[in-house]
């Protein structure tokens, strides 16, 4: 599985999802090549298998939105392509 990951180093949210999908990727076991990207974004993206999970909102709701995606949304694909293979 290949695993891809594009988030703001500057954002500790999306730090704190990037450190939650690596321990998840570790502590369950998935053989997963991962790649990692750090750019200035407003949201990260996660690609799994070329599968792409990203906010395409043009406008936040409002001036501190909800991250999408969010870690647990991250670990729920993670869990659903790994269970499909």
């Amino acid at each position: 599985m290949d695993v891809g990951l594009v988030f703001s180093g500057k954002d500790p949210r999306q730090i704190e999802a990037r450190d939650y999908l690596l321990k998840f990727i570790k502590e369950h076991g998935i053989l997963a090549q991962y790649n990692e990207i750090e750019r200035p974004v407003k949201s990260p993206t996660l690609i799994v298998d070329g599968f792409a999970l990203r906010d395409l909102r043009s406008k936040p709701r409002n001036n501190n939105p909800v991250m999408f995606p969010n870690k647990e949304d991250m670990v729920k694909v993670l869990e659903k392509i790994s269970w499909g293979l």
